[in-house]
């Protein structure tokens, strides 16, 4: 019999439905990538840049409450095609404009479409995958997010100087991974819960053998799955009330504190900061950017791997406090005269990228899609995912002017919420390795504790002691 949960299928399904995070990495990249160019060629302001990159934000914050409506009234695969059509027509935008209005309808469309993105892919993967390959599966999602931001990062650090106009270039690149996710989501099938919801037992269980192994036990699935909604009827009036407040602020709290670390100043703003640091021309500036996205890859794909095995609590509390130490250290490094000062804080900074990739970064997208009951579970991650884009908005538009001011003091800022976060996740955040869904939302509604909803892994065993992932 094989392992359950070792469909090679069910990898390409999540594959497919992450290149909707595919297309946000690459987007929040390349804004990065264009700023001096376009700035040049439309005559923009520096206030006028923030806004070009900020309003694509704005659009996630507006489109989020409408995909968490529809996300539980048509199915998740029809939005994911939606949103890559939309995509397409935002990069076609943004590609062929020649003046700053246009430029920021293109962004605000692509805005909308990333954040219906944004919360529909990790549910979609959450629903369509077995609880021991859960985590692993919905950090694909991550992982395509943070390869589409290196890869961005690197077509911008060679075509940056090729010509006055490679901004459009960069810009219309956008449009292939929406296509690749808009042919795909065409081979993948729908999720399983939302098939029982809405047509019954006979299409669920034909979905379910097409993406469970061999042997798999598919009448305990079946039966978790139907008593959950003889127990529970889908109501949204549920989301303000005991016990569901309570875990909903746990997830918006998670999406603030991912935010507020301020990885997506490095992201949006890279080069500028790099260019503080030291690194000229613009080319070598992308080019440390790119080094941060690399970095952001390759942990991603180290938690990816990792995270059903140590569990997500040790994972998250290990690299929030690794991200606070790092950020501060970049306070230290900046005023340090050091020889090859530069290359100090890009070290620092690289540190501080991985313990943010390998705990808030990958794991919120992990513990929305687990944590919610499936009555509110569309509108709730919408809500977290909603306040998480509101906060990425705040960062992203108030950076440049906080640097400007406070200078270096600016990461011990970062840093200090990072060591917030780090006592927030002790208190407060489950262990939801390894348990089902069902399991969990049983828990949570016999009144447990927010951080025992979840499931308790057992110590790792030395010769001399026993550790306690805590």
């Amino acid at each position: 019999m094989k392992k359950a949960g070792a469909n090679s299928f069910i990898f390409f399904v999540a594959l497919i439905a992450g290149f909707g995070g595919f297309l946000f990495g690459f987007d929040s990249s390349v804004i990065a990538d264009v700023k001096d160019q376009v700035m040049v060629q439309l005559s923009l302001s520096e206030w006028q840049w923030s806004q070009i990159v900020s309003i694509s934000l704005f659009g996630c914050i507006l489109g989020i409450p409408l995909s968490g409506f529809f996300a539980d009234k048509v199915s998740r695969r029809f939005l994911l095609k939606t949103v890559a059509s939309g995509f397409i027509l935002g990069t076609v935008l943004c590609a062929f404009t020649h003046d700053f209005i246009l430029l920021l309808m293109g962004r605000f469309i692509i805005g909308i479409c990333i954040g219906v993105a944004s919360y529909i892919a990790p549910l979609f993967i959450a629903e369509i995958a077995p609880p021991n390959r859960r985590g692993t599966l919905v950090l694909i999602n991550g992982l395509t997010i943070t390869f589409g931001q290196a890869i961005a990062y690197l077509i911008g650090y060679f075509l940056h100087d090729y010509s006055v106009n490679s901004w459009r270039l960069l810009f219309g690149m956008g449009s292939i991974p929406a296509l690749i996710l808009f042919i795909g989501m065409h081979f993948v099938p729908h999720s399983p819960r939302w098939l029982m919801q809405k047509y019954g037992l006979e299409k669920t269980l034909k979905t379910l053998k097409r993406i469970r192994p061999l042997g798999y036990n598919f009448q305990k699935e079946i039966e978790e799955i139907q008593s959950h909604f003889k127990d529970i009827p889908p109501q949204t009036n549920l989301l303000f009330k005991q016990p569901i407040i309570n875990v909903l602020a746990v997830g918006i709290a998670l999406g603030i504190f991912q935010q507020f670390s301020g990885i997506n100043a490095l992201m949006y703003y890279g080069p500028v900061i790099f260019e503080s640091a030291g690194f000229y021309p613009v080319s070598d500036a992308i080019l440390a950017t790119f080094c941060m996205g690399g970095v952001n890859f390759l942990f991603t794909l180290l938690t990816l791997y990792y995270v059903d095995k140590l569990g997500r609590r040790f994972l998250l509390l290990s690299g929030t406090l690794l991200a606070a130490l790092s950020l501060f250290a970049v306070v230290v490094l900046f005023n340090s005269g050091l020889p090859n000062q530069k290359f100090w804080i890009l070290g620092a900074l690289s540190i501080y990228v991985m313990g943010y990739c390998i705990s808030v970064g990958s794991l919120f997208w992990v513990l929305i899609s687990e944590i919610y009951p499936l009555a509110v579970r569309g509108m709730a991650m919408s809500i977290a995912t909603m306040v998480q884009w509101g906060a990425n908005f705040v960062v992203s538009i108030s950076f440049l002017t906080i640097y400007q001011n406070w200078g270096v003091l600016t990461f011990g800022l970062f840093g200090t919420l990072c060591l917030l976060a780090f006592f927030f996740i002790y208190h407060f955040v489950p262990e939801t390795t390894g348990a089902s869904l069902e399991k969990i939302e049983k828990n949570l509604w016999a009144g447990k504790k927010i951080r025992d909803i979840g499931s308790e892994l057992p110590g790792i065993k030395t010769n001399d002691l026993e550790l306690v992932r805590d």
